[in-house]
C-alpha cells in the first residue's frame, strides 16, 4: 500500500541516480552536490520512519523499500567516493558483504519462520557512523580514517549481532 511515508522512501529511491548523475557529471563541486542528495536521502529517512510509526502506517512494503533504499544510497555514495579516491575499499567491501547477509538471512527468516525483521541498536549505530565515515571523507576532513575505523569496528557488531539472532530462529 502506497501512503506518505511509502511514498516518501519511493522518492528516496530515485534520488539514487540523481545523485549518481550529479555526483558523476563534470564539475567542481560534484562532491557537495553529491552529498547533499545524500543528507536529503537521510533526512527523508527519519521523516519517513517517523510518520510510519507516528500515523501507524507501517506496512509490508514500507518494510521492504526502507531498507532497500538504505542500501542502495549507502553503496552507491560509498562506491562513488571509493573510485575518486575518497573512501577506503576494506569499508565498501565489508559493508556490502553485510549487507548481503543482512538481505539474504532476512529472506530467509521471513520465508522459512514467518517473522519480521526490523533494524535494531547495533544496526542504527552503524548507519549512523557509515554516514559520519561518508561525509567526513567525501570532504576530507581531519580524522575522517578514524570515523572509517569507527564505522567498520561498529558494523562488525551491528553483523555479528544480526548473525546471532540469525541462529537463534535457525532450525537444525
Amino acid at each position: 500500500m502506497i501512503n506518505v511515508p511509502n511514498l516518501i522512501t519511493v522518492i528516496r529511491i530515485m534520488l539514487v541516480p540523481v545523485f549518481l548523475i550529479i555526483f558523476w557529471a563534470a564539475g567542481p563541486h560534484r562532491v557537495l552536490w553529491g552529498m547533499m542528495i545524500l543528507a536529503v536521502a537521510g533526512i527523508t529517512d527519519v521523516i519517513d520512519g517517523y510518520l510510519a510509526r507516528k500515523l501507524h502506517m507501517v506496512t509490508p512494503l514500507g518494510k521492504v523499500l526502507d531498507p532497500l533504499a538504505d542500501k542502495l544510497m549507502v553503496v552507491s555514495v560509498m562506491t562513488s567516493l571509493f573510485l575518486i579516491g575518497r573512501f577506503p575499499l576494506w569499508l565498501v567491501v565489508l559493508v556490502v558483504i553485510k549487507e548481503l547477509v543482512l538481505v539474504i538471512g532476512g529472506i530467509f527468516i521471513v520465508i522459512r519462520k514467518h517473522l519480521q525483521v526490523s533494524a535494531n541498536f547495533y544496526g542504527k549505530a552503524a548507519t549512523i557512523a557509515i554516514y559520519a565515515a561518508l561525509f567526513t571523507s567525501a570532504f576530507k576532513i581531519p580524522g575522517s580514517s578514524v570515523i572509517t575505523v569507527i564505522a567498520g569496528i561498529i558494523s562488525i557488531v551491528a553483523l555479528s549481532n544480526y548473525v546471532l539472532a540469525f541462529m537463534r530462529h535457525r532450525t537444525y
